[in-house]
């Protein structure tokens, strides 16, 4: 079987050999031989800086500590598995990231709430102790002695590679030093868990190899351009001759390294019958409790983890009125409807299905119909389902005291663009025929925005006000407009 390539983080090659992957995601390095990781946070999103630093939003907080679990798990997985992890060093800041903590202080109009933010290192990701990183820049560096397994890359990539960071402390073979002050700049870290190397190195600069192989095929044309086209053709054949040429080298590099790295660290595996109880050391049984120990604080992290994803996937639940359809829109619906003050409950039996039974605490009742479009408005082939289902649960109502319920239809159009991006939410013709049937047309976005407001900042007051619009609005409701929170959040803190 070939070998393969994955690169996480930043995609330096394409190439057959290669995979590459984005640090914000969920994928395995199973497929990899070889790992070339490069830590990359231009997916997540900061709202502001505090102390000079970029802070995350909550969500991508959130994602970006997920993630770096992630990998952490993965890189040390792979390196137990005897993987050649190569981490380039790269400039990349240190951030805040929203802990989902608060602290109060003072009361009334004066109230404030410190949102509590943790220091981030993106470096953090290696799944080892390696020392202290530096964010310093230069390009002199000088092999720290004998380059050995990196001896061959090294000669090939050494001149396109200056660092941004350097390593105080290093807990590995320092096997790259800067000119002068004896920092770290790359080195080799093998563990005793490990069968694999961690190789930690300044990332080349393969554009600069690309403009200099381009300027050595120049050289080698011995006819001149007759044309300006021509001459503008012929180098664009040679940028793509070089960046190809650059990349073949540049993986072949990889392998070369990937071999001197097995090599360097081949051992026989324990044969079977050295694992008898005679040949035992009195050590190992000193650790081997200890090492239960751990997998069990490890299960138990891990049991811990799923019950705050499941947690974190409930709180989340009101989102999908952003962006769902079906039946995560119709719960999403149900939700924030109880947070607005109403009874709301899906009803599901043989002979009839709505999507919302909604009691108002006046006594009114309301029917639900939620749709949601991917690229399109809510025309009005729902009204018509809507005026079926209340006319249904008219014929459902006791003779003693039969009523027509309100009618009301949420609608989440354009469900995968911004809110601000979206065109329209209902047709004209869906608008008109709403205000006829005295029908509520709702916009799942602004329930998410109302529903966010009582959920954070409860205020019976103005959820009767939003419940009362639901009720006698026939046509697009309109909500009233969120009270100034007198609660006002120190991001400095």
């Amino acid at each position: 079987m070939e070998k393969r390539i994955v690169f996480v983080g930043k995609s330096v090659v394409e190439s057959p050999d290669v995979r590459n992957l984005k640090f914000r995601s969920d994928e395995s390095l199973l497929d990899g031989h070889i790992i070339v990781f490069t830590p990359n946070l231009s997916d997540y999103h900061s709202s502001e800086s505090f102390r000079g630093l970029r802070r995350m939003t909550d969500d991508s907080s959130y994602r970006l500590l997920s993630d770096t679990l992630h990998w952490q798990s993965e890189l040390s997985s792979a390196l137990k598995d005897g993987k050649t992890v190569i981490f380039f060093l790269s400039q990349v800041h240190e951030l805040y990231v929203s802990t989902g903590k608060k602290e109060y202080s003072r009361t009334g109009r004066n109230a404030r709430v410190t949102n509590i933010v943790d220091h981030f290192d993106p470096y953090s990701v290696v799944p080892a102790a390696f020392g202290k990183v530096v964010r310093r820049s230069g390009e002199l560096i000088r092999p720290a002695g004998d380059l050995g397994i990196l001896a061959t890359y090294w000669h090939e990539f050494g001149d396109q590679s200056g660092y941004s960071v350097y390593i105080d402390d290093f807990k590995g073979t320092t096997l790259l030093k800067t000119q002068t002050g004896e920092k770290t700049i790359g080195g080799m870290i093998r563990h005793a868990t490990w069968k694999g190397t961690l190789l930690m190195l300044p990332p080349p600069d393969l554009s600069a190899a690309i403009r200099a192989r381009v300027d050595a095929l120049k050289k080698q044309q011995k006819r001149k351009s007759p044309t300006d086209s021509s001459a503008q053709r012929r180098s664009e054949v040679l940028t793509k001759k070089a960046e190809n040429s650059v990349a073949k080298q540049f993986i072949s590099a990889l392998f070369a390294l990937d071999k001197a790295a097995r090599n360097a660290t081949a051992v026989t595996p324990p044969p079977a019958w050295s694992q008898q109880k005679i040949f035992e050391l009195r050590s190992e049984q000193e650790v081997r409790p200890r090492i239960r120990k751990n997998i069990a604080a490890v299960q138990k992290l891990q049991d811990e983890r799923m019950v705050l994803d499941q947690e974190l996937l409930q709180t989340q639940q009101l989102k999908d009125l952003l962006f769902e359809k079906g039946k995560p829109l119709e719960t999403a619906i149900l939700g924030a409807l109880k947070i607005l003050g109403f009874q709301a409950e899906n009803l599901q039996e043989a002979d009839s299905e709505f999507d919302a039974v909604i009691l108002d605490p006046t006594g009114a009742r309301l029917i639900g119909e939620a749709e949601g479009k991917d690229d399109k408005a809510i025309n009005v082939d729902k009204l018509d389902q809507l005026d079926r289902n209340i006319r249904e649960d008219f014929s459902r109502q006791a003779e003693a005291s039969p009523a027509y319920a309100k009618g009301v239809l949420f609608g989440n159009p354009y469900r995968l663009s911004a809110p601000e991006e979206r065109k329209e939410f209902f047709t004209a013709k869906c608008l008109l025929a709403s205000k006829r049937s005295h029908i509520s047309l709702v916009r799942t976005t602004d329930l998410f925005e109302m529903a966010k407001h009582l959920d954070e900042t409860p205020n019976e007051q103005f959820a009767a006000t939003c419940r009362k619009v639901i009720l006698e609005c026939d046509g697009e409701v309109v909500f009233p407009q969120i009270p100034t929170n007198p609660v006002q959040v120190d991001s400095e803190g």
